[in-house]
């Protein structure tokens, strides 16, 4: 269907829903306070329903982001408390000509990072989307 058709039909419906609401609060206020009642008691309990479901499908990303950054504020924690620095010490160069080279696995040790496993190899289901 063209777009010249399908907008008349969406004003015509939501111009029938207005007239509809307003014949029931006229005619049964109480019938229409009781079916609003009842619409938000189920669409309250469906997003309930959702929200667990999806959750529980989400749970273990979620405990491991919250892991890592629960690390992340320690790190930037230690970081920020200052160094006390006596104006009577000086610092003494060292004898060595050229910087010692780290180790790869003391690079490693140093990066406050977590690695959050993903989703890579998980099909997606477009059925929720």
């Amino acid at each position: 269907m063209s777009r010249r058709v399908v907008q008349p039909l969406i004003y015509l419906l939501i111009g029938l829903a207005a007239i509809g609401f307003v014949w029931k609060m006229v005619t049964d206020p109480q019938g229409l306070f009781m079916q609003l009642l009842i619409t938000a008691v189920i669409a309250a309990i469906m997003i309930f329903v959702v929200r667990k479901l999806m959750a529980r499908r989400m749970g273990q990303q979620s405990t491991s982001y919250q892991k890592a950054a629960k690390q992340s504020t320690k790190m930037k924690k230690k970081k920020a408390t200052p160094r006390k620095n006596a104006p009577h010490l000086r610092v003494i160069p060292s004898k060595r000509l050229s910087p010692r080279k780290r180790s790869l696995q003391e690079d490693r040790k140093q990066n406050p990072f977590t690695v959050i496993e993903g989703r890579k190899g998980k099909k997606k289901n477009r059925a929720l989307f």
